[in-house]
């Protein structure tokens, strides 16, 4: 059967050959600004050679694609390469699985320093002095009184005034840019364990604020990407330097882009300025921590008041203002094309609630030179867990909590507490996957081998994967035992003795029925007949017993 197999996916493999179709697709973005870019016209009327999908995107007809041909060796030499990187992913996982189970342990400990260790403040508007150095726990608003925010000052694109009641002000410059799409379609020849791959190249046009993307793309040569004035909004930015930022990769979608945030803001012509003056209370806060806190300081953007934003931009004629709030290129109605650009202004507003569990420390106080006009400050606290009456030491790293809202130090303990389980549950599932994916990597040549026959290719999947399925959860469960054996022992020898009663108990029970069921069973007796039965009637009422034997 092997044989056949073989010789099947050789005549299969020689006769396949690479054919390559190319067609043309455009993809153009409508985003969020359809009202404005395209005014009162209809875009479905507008474009009828268009069609629209669920993203209002314009999809042209036509695509470029690549149909690329694997036969039966070319799988057989891909199969070794996953069976190496399964081999490398069954030895890797459980060293991360060690690591994560050690680093559950020592987050608890750091937790448990906080709740046991942590002072708590009352009043943040009066801290004092006796608490310098300790861990604290304080709530409050975060606010930056009577001072201005600004970005810049001089540039051509600052803001027209500086802004009050703003803790963090922000620029965000974008760009309409192209990027490349593939979709791939595989399909499996029914008989030779070939496979043919045809991957179809699209063009996706968005704002980004990556910047300009490449010059031209990697598969559609014929389709460019312009840089328009983003070179002039870098000078016009005040930026030391009018380098271009580096280049972005073709394959990166724009929506990718903005949702991992890979745009720096602190990189020209972006623009980003956090107030001095912000503080909680007595305790101010430095940029470093605001700005190492996006989730507590950075999650609620306010798109700036038009009347801060300039009207126009000196040697930027192009930038107009539109109803938005927001410098553009696009002119009223419009489509963006390539190239053209849009600012955006946004701040965060101060004065809303937070909680901190942190070290108070001691400010230099000089407002002129950015440092809060706070005395005290806070920072990351050292943790050392103290064992056998101090006489054994462990550095810990340090601990650190902020907060959105007000919440009390039980609730700070407790919301760390579930953030650091649902963590390690995570990325116990991910090992476990991880395990499960290089023990099904590792038999793919068997799979390989399979699936130059249709029945056999379907079935020896099925078994790889239930064979993979046991192996990792037998190495998960195993590798999750040893390290509870190290980092928790009591509570792995607790439940290692509740097991081992419980077995106990089983095999005993098990053990005495079965000695119950192995017994001698004697044969039945038979009743003596009535002509062997002694005569018992005496006439009275003495009572008689048989015995039988």
């Amino acid at each position: 059967l092997l044989a056949a197999s073989l010789l099947a996916a050789t005549l299969v493999g020689t006769a396949s050959a690479e054919t390559p179709t190319l067609r043309y697709t455009t993809l153009l973005a409508a985003t969020d600004l359809t009202e404005e870019y395209y005014g009162s016209t209809d875009p479905k009327t507008e474009f009828d050679e268009f069609q629209i999908d669920q993203h209002h995107r314009f999809l042209q007809s036509g695509s470029t694609s690549e149909t690329t041909r694997c036969n039966f060796w070319c799988m057989l030499k891909q199969s070794m390469g996953l069976t190496i990187i399964g081999l490398l992913l069954i030895c890797i996982s459980p060293c991360l699985m060690w690591k994560n189970e050690g680093r559950h342990v020592k987050e608890l400990r750091r937790i448990d320093f906080c709740k046991n260790k942590a002072v708590v403040v009352p009043n943040a508007d009066m801290p004092s002095d006796e608490h310098c150095g300790d861990l604290v726990h304080f709530t409050g608003k975060v606010t930056v009184d009577d001072t201005t925010l600004e970005l810049s000052p001089g540039s051509a694109l600052n803001v027209t005034s500086p802004v009050g009641n703003a803790l963090i002000l922000k620029r965000t410059c974008l760009i309409y840019q192209k990027s490349e799409q593939a979709h791939q379609e595989v399909k499996k020849d029914t008989i030779g364990g070939g496979q043919t791959v045809t991957t179809t190249y699209t063009v996706e046009e968005d704002w980004t604020p990556m910047g300009p993307g490449p010059e031209h793309l990697p598969h559609l040569t014929e389709e460019y990407n312009s840089r328009g004035v983003w070179d002039e909004l870098i000078a016009a930015s005040g930026a030391a330097e009018s380098a271009a930022p580096a280049s972005v990769p073709g394959n990166m979608p724009p929506e990718m882009m903005a949702l991992f945030q890979v745009a720096d803001p602190t990189r020209a012509p972006h623009g980003i300025s956090v107030s001095h003056a912000a503080h909680v209370g007595g305790f101010g806060l430095s940029k470093e921590i605001v700005m190492e806190n996006p989730g507590v300081f950075l999650s609620e953007w306010t798109p700036l008041p038009a009347e801060y934003v300039p009207d126009e931009v000196e040697g930027l004629p192009e930038l107009r203002k539109d109803r938005y709030g927001n410098l553009t290129t696009v002119e009223e109605g419009d489509r963006p094309t390539n190239g053209d650009v849009m600012i955006k202004y946004e701040y965060v507003a101060d004065r809303f609630d937070a909680s901190f569990v942190v070290e108070q420390i001691i400010l230099g106080s000089d407002p002129e030179t950015g440092v809060s006009a706070q005395m005290y400050g806070v920072a990351k606290a050292g943790v050392i867990d103290e064992k056998c009456c101090g006489k054994i030491s462990d550095n810990l790293g340090v601990i650190w909590m902020v907060r959105r809202g007000r919440h009390d130090l039980n609730d700070m303990i407790n919301m760390a507490k579930e953030d650091e389980t649902m963590t390690t549950k995570i990325l116990r599932v991910v090992c476990l996957a991880l395990l499960i994916a290089g023990w099904a990597m590792l038999f793919s040549i068997f799979s390989t081998l399979l699936n130059t026959l249709p029945i056999l290719g379907t079935l020896g999947d099925f078994a790889v994967f239930i064979v993979a399925l046991i192996l990792g959860c037998v190495c998960f469960c195993g590798v999750t035992a040893v390290a509870y054996i190290r980092y928790r022992p009591l509570l792995a020898f607790g439940i290692l003795a509740v097991a081992g009663t419980i077995t106990g108990i089983c095999v005993w029970r098990l053990e005495d029925a079965s000695a119950n069921s192995n017994a001698p069973t004697f044969a039945p007796v038979t009743k003596p007949s009535d002509a062997f039965m002694p005569d018992f009637d005496t006439g009275s009422d003495t009572n008689v017993t048989m015995e039988y034997y």
